[in-house]
């Protein structure tokens, strides 16, 4: 069995999804995604020129595969590089499963557990104490124990920009403003955080994601005002690339970090557990090398005790999939984000079968390979952004 086609697969936009779709010689296929941020065109051009790296090896043989293809890409950017190489090592261990007739978990390990617990964002509008709580009592109908959202940047573009303004024009003022939140909006932002708490009571874990966008100053004054919330986790509250910074803010807040969906090298996540800068490691697979690097995470974060809460929220149903076989065989797993009961339609369209997400779990498909297929089929419908 050889490889003889590695090609991208694009979905319709607004919100374009890209696949690594790899075909061998003797008609096994394997599927695994790359995540776009919004220019899938240049994640396409990758897939096919790393792809070329590996035609006529043994599908088989994954990891020999991976470094083949981490040696072909002098010249591109670590993110550019992982997000695509993760795609087709995906790809790869979905045909290896198929060939062996076993489920990919099986080839990491086996199984710690049978489903993996998920949690999801708040949905609608957020900008009121009322609005926010709402939608929080609603995704626990759902069945979900954690919520995310991010109370911070909701009140910034409420308060700062016009809603007629483009989103350049928010951008713009952000700059002008520097990375310092505004102390005037921070208390209207903690009266969501306090509503949220009270409208799901003490059982519920709330997350506040901040997408990196304080300075070192307002991360510590804000994180100590939402001490008293009792936060699950408190998501990249500065920007990364300064892990130093990130463990000077860790000290000085009493509430777990969360980071990792921007670290793209296994020597990015290594120095956040030598200095010791956050609680919680959130890698993605079709950010961050796919399931054979993630795995690498996985085990590395285990010598420190670090358990994983991957990203995925960016990224279609089928990185969901990949992501529960991979934290289905690791034993430092806590909960993987998702995207919601609202975007079902997603998992229906795109995956046959459909692996639909239950009252706060979403189950590992046991069939070989991924245990799923791509419907290439529905690619060009139109789905909103996520």
């Amino acid at each position: 069995m050889k490889i003889t086609e590695v090609k991208p697969l694009i979905s319709a936009p607004p919100r374009s999804f890209v696949y690594a779709k790899v075909t061998t010689s003797n008609g096994l296929i394997g599927c695994g995604e790359a995540e776009t941020d919004g220019v899938p065109e240049v994640q396409a051009a990758t897939i096919t020129a790393l792809g070329k790296s590996i035609i006529g090896l043994d599908p088989s043989d994954t990891e020999f595969a991976y470094q083949t293809m981490m040696t072909a890409n002098f010249g591109l950017p670590p993110e550019q590089t992982m997000r695509v190489v993760g795609a087709i090592d995906e790809a790869l261990l979905d045909i290896k499963g198929k060939a062996l007739q076993t489920p990919v978990y099986n080839l990491l390990g086996g199984k710690f557990r049978e489903k993996i617990r998920i949690y999801c964002h708040l949905i609608g509008p957020q900008n009121t104490p009322e609005r926010v709580a709402e939608a929080a009592k609603e995704q626990v109908k759902h069945g979900f124990t954690v919520l995310k959202f991010d109370p911070f940047t909701t009140i910034y573009w409420d308060e700062v920009d016009d809603p007629q303004i483009s989103a350049y024009g928010g951008v713009k003022s952000r700059l002008q403003q520097g990375m310092s939140y505004p102390r005037k909006l921070v208390p209207k932002a903690i009266e969501l955080v306090k509503a949220v708490r009270e409208a799901v009571g003490p059982d519920i874990g709330i997350c506040t994601d901040i997408h990196g966008r304080f300075d070192v100053e307002s991360a510590i004054r804000i994180g100590r005002l939402l001490e008293p919330y009792d936060l699950f986790f408190y998501e990249e509250p500065i920007p990364p690339g300064n892990d130093e910074a990130l463990a000077y803010v860790r000290r000085r807040v009493n509430i777990p970090i969360c980071c990792g969906e921007r670290r793209y090298t296994l020597e990015d996540f290594r120095r956040l557990f030598e200095l010791q800068a956050t609680d919680i490691l959130m890698p993605d697979h079709a950010r961050n090398g796919g399931i054979t690097m993630v795995r690498k995470i996985a085990d590395l974060a285990n010598i420190y005790h670090v358990p994983l809460a991957p990203h995925v929220v960016y990224s279609s149903p089928l990185n969901a999939v990949v992501t529960a076989h991979t934290c289905a065989s690791i034993p430092n797993f806590l909960i993987s984000e998702s995207m919601g009961p609202q975007r079902l339609q997603l998992y229906s369209d795109l995956l046959k079968p459909p692996i639909l997400p239950e009252g706060g779990y979403l189950r590992v498909p046991d069939r070989p390979g991924l245990g799923v297929e791509l419907n290439e089929e529905n690619l060009s419908k139109q789905y909103p952004p996520i």
